[in-house]
């Protein structure tokens, strides 16, 4: 009973110690991009230029709709790490949104180099052609919404098989099954 006490208690002190970026990751991944943009701007104001937390900030700005403020911080995000996928996606969809297609094109093309998950990279040579020719601004709305909802279910695609194979370890090892690598197996 005392050890349960204590480890509430324990958890209850981790919970109020939670550094400004985990509060900001809460808030963005629940939807309340205003209260993740404050969080990401007090984690900056902590530690200025934190290519992460510039990220955070530039997706809570895009989020809210305030398309100039997410350029800038994810501008500056990639400015200190080039090869880091999420920041170059987030701002080819400000250039579609904002029809700046060169634009957009220049960072789906990076995405694309980066890696980006097989289905959505298909969904990214489409919308590079389809900006080639005439874009409605509600076709450009769609084009936007529909990678970023592209991109969210590569996420959690990628989270599902992480946790799947997790769930799977941790049978192995309650079962004590042991793989052991190819050379060391009888025949």
């Amino acid at each position: 009973m005392t050890s349960t006490l204590v480890l509430a208690s324990l958890a209850l002190l981790l919970v109020g110690c939670a550094t400004p970026t985990v509060q900001g990751r809460a808030a963005l991944s629940g939807g309340r991009y205003d209260e993740a943009a404050r969080h990401f701007e007090e984690a900056l104001a902590e530690g200025p230029g934190r290519a992460s937390d510039l990220v955070g900030l530039g997706i809570a700005r895009y989020k809210l709709g305030d398309l100039d403020q997410a350029q800038r911080a994810l501008a500056e995000a990639v400015a200190r790490e080039p090869n880091v996928p999420t920041p170059h996606l987030y701002l080819a969809l400000i250039g579609i949104r904002q029809g700046n297609d060169t634009a957009a094109d220049e960072h789906l093309g990076r995405y694309l180099q980066l890696g980006a998950p097989p289905r959505l990279a298909a969904q990214l040579d489409r919308t590079r052609t389809a900006l080639r020719g005439p874009v409605t601004p509600a076709m450009r709305e769609y084009m936007a919404a529909s990678l970023e909802d592209g991109y969210q279910w590569a996420g959690e695609v990628a989270g599902a098989l992480r946790a799947a194979r997790d769930a799977e370890l941790r049978v192995l090892a309650a079962e004590r099954v042991y793989l052991l690598p190819r050379a060391c197996r009888c025949r």
